[in-house]
């Protein structure tokens, strides 16, 4: 099914931020068809661990390596939250480097299928950039922020009649057979005509009603060129008076019950991983309150 992903990295810097993302997980991973979960930080430094709170440190012996007592802090912590999950095979590691190449290495050396990473209101140097992430890896991502929604009811799935579009469409279809009460919302934003930029004169209603009609034509089109039976979902189109398709997406997302924003960017390859998508890219730097699934 589209929305099983057997092999699910999840990155961990030891921040307050890990206690969100593991309940987030524990509380979201049945629905995804997991079957081996690895739980993953990277230290830059096993001799100055920076990250660490001083009166955890001296709980420890000095001889008892650091790279140790993260993983048993990591792995507490995981048990804690995901130890009843016994139909998943959980593995706790503690590596050496760069955070954010260590990070890309493991998706690929580990066949990854979809990669978990916190998304900070604000950065705190953990090397692991949203959207130099999500440019360099060819797997799904799962974007989550503090404090979000482990019930999920209400789906958005941002639409530009793309084979990308699709997708995420179908994603969000799947993920509602294991989550009936859940409603999807296709939203398409319709770029403003040049007139309203420019104020020369507001946007005629008869025209806005002609853009919005080619729309709901194209999303037709588009559920008939992928055979995706959609008559439940629901459709928005709304004009883009905010300058950049994703800043109008996020505030969009931001004003509404969203639990979870579906969107699809490039395929598998080195090359599309390259134009991962300029509108998928401005909604994950810009939208951290929600999360975020990047379908490929």
């Amino acid at each position: 099914m589209i929305c099983d992903f057997p092999r699910t990295l999840v990155a961990l810097d030891l921040s307050e931020m890990d206690e969100h993302i593991l309940s987030y997980f524990a509380a979201i991973h049945p629905i995804w068809g997991i079957e081996k979960a690895y739980f993953l930080h990277v230290m830059p430094d096993f001799s100055a661990p920076k990250s660490m709170d001083v009166a955890f440190q001296k709980l420890f012996a000095p001889e008892y390596p650091v790279d140790e007592r993260v993983r048993d802090r990591l792995a507490a912590a995981v048990q804690a939250h995901l130890g009843e999950a016994m139909h998943i095979a959980l593995s706790v590691e503690v590596v050496e480097g760069k955070p954010y190449e260590k990070l890309v290495h493991w998706t690929k050396v580990k066949e990854i299928d979809l990669l978990v990473v916190g998304q900070k209101p604000i950065s705190e140097g953990s090397g692991i950039a949203a959207r130099r992430v999500a440019r360099h890896t060819s797997c799904h991502l799962l974007f989550v922020p503090a404090q979000a929604a482990t019930r999920i009811q209400h789906i958005v799935v941002p639409v530009d009649f793309s084979e990308n579009a699709a997708r995420a469409l179908q994603t969000a279809l799947a993920l509602r057979q294991r989550l009936p009460e859940a409603r999807i919302t296709a939203l398409h934003i319709i770029e403003n005509p040049p007139d309203a930029y420019y104020g020369a004169r507001e946007t005629d209603a008869g025209f806005v009603g002609m853009l919005k009609e080619a729309a709901a034509n194209a999303f037709q089109l588009m559920l008939q060129r992928h055979e995706i039976e959609a008559s439940s979902i629901e459709t928005v189109s709304e004009i883009n008076y905010s300058g950049s398709i994703g800043t109008h997406l996020k505030e969009y997302v931001d004003t509404q019950p969203v639990d979870l924003v579906i969107i699809g960017a490039q395929g598998h390859t080195t090359f599309h991983n390259l134009i991962f998508g300029s509108v998928t890219e401005r909604l994950v730097d810009a939208c951290k309150t929600r999360p975020i699934l990047v379908v490929r």
